[in-house]
């Protein structure tokens, strides 16, 4: 892809190229570059349609200098029939699902959307997950499942779309995971109230289910706990930077309290449960970056015929 002369800053002309050639077509021509199946289509094609959500940011996603991936989260009876991993290694390699849907959408947003670093991607760093970031949640989570709290029926699958500045690796409860949430808040999420990403280990979660503690309960804990201290936050170079105006009236007034919580309530928290069965638990934690807040949800259709039939590594 060439982009026109003068334009490779244009978030106009990112938006709408993108849009003009994510057709059916256009995506089903280059998605086996990720090594993608027929079956996997569906998936990529209903997080390209979350992408060209105005919420998302593609604009902001393609062109910023900041090393911001999407992250994709995987609900319903899709996960299963396609053999998206939600166990072992979540994250990481050996799950043909998982990696191909995750690598077809960033060729996707670099042979179409033309995000190529220095042309028009300017992350100075970029991160692994700028190769895929693609999770599904368990099924035998003990609360009902994300796409069900965001009013989705169970027996329909979706694809929700988040940012994500980074993964980073949590072992322990919800007092070290709190701790995390609060010393890695992003300010950039913070700047902008943006959404977090929260991925809880299933031996954490049914522990708290059989205590008693809801999804939401968990939310609110980690929302409460999971502060970064004022003083950091007005020694950083972004406070230095950014008008005093600009900041939203929930960090300045939490601020003057002494710490401020990651994102600016509980419900900004996105909470899956996903990873291996373990005693000694591993979370993660995706911070969020830039404006505006953003979980963007899509169903994901499937051809009548394959209904209930797919099958994959």
């Amino acid at each position: 892809m060439v982009v026109p002369a003068g334009q490779r800053a244009s978030g106009e002309w990112i938006d709408d190229t993108l849009r003009v050639r994510a057709e059916e077509k256009g995506l089903r021509s280059r998605t086996p570059l990720a090594g993608q199946f027929p079956r996997h289509f569906p998936v990529v094609l209903a997080a390209v349609q979350a992408m060209l959500d105005p919420v998302f940011n593609m604009r902001g996603v393609q062109t910023t200098d900041e090393n911001v991936a999407p992250l994709l989260i995987v609900n319903g009876p899709v996960a299963r029939q396609l053999g998206l991993n939600a166990s072992w290694g979540a994250l990481g390699p050996g799950w043909t699902a998982n990696a191909t849907i995750g690598r077809a959408v960033r060729l996707i947003m670099n042979n179409l959307g033309g995000g190529w670093p220095g042309a028009v991607s300017f992350a100075g760093l970029g991160q692994p997950a700028r190769y895929s970031l693609c999770v599904a949640e368990r099924e035998d989570a003990p609360w009902p499942p994300l796409h069900v709290e965001l009013g989705y029926r169970a027996d329909q699958s979706t694809v929700t779309l988040m940012r994500a500045e980074t993964v980073i690796n949590v072992t322990g409860g919800l007092e070290e995971l709190a701790s995390v949430i609060g010393s890695a808040a992003s300010l950039f999420g913070i700047l902008h109230s943006g959404k977090a990403a929260v991925i809880l280990s299933p031996f954490t979660a049914r522990r708290l289910a059989q205590e008693g503690w809801t999804r939401a309960d968990v939310r609110r804990e980690l929302f409460t706990r999971g502060h970064l201290s004022a003083e950091t936050w007005r020694r950083s170079w972004i406070h230095a930077t950014v008008r005093a105006v600009d900041w939203p009236e929930w960090a300045c007034a939490a601020a003057e309290s002494g710490a401020i919580p990651s994102v600016r309530e509980p419900e900004d928290l996105t909470l899956i449960v996903a990873g291996a069965d373990l005693p000694i638990p591993q979370h993660a934690y995706c911070p969020s970056w830039g404006h505006p807040p953003c979980r963007v949800t899509r169903e994901i259709v499937l051809p009548a015929a394959s209904r209930g039939t797919m099958a994959g590594p």
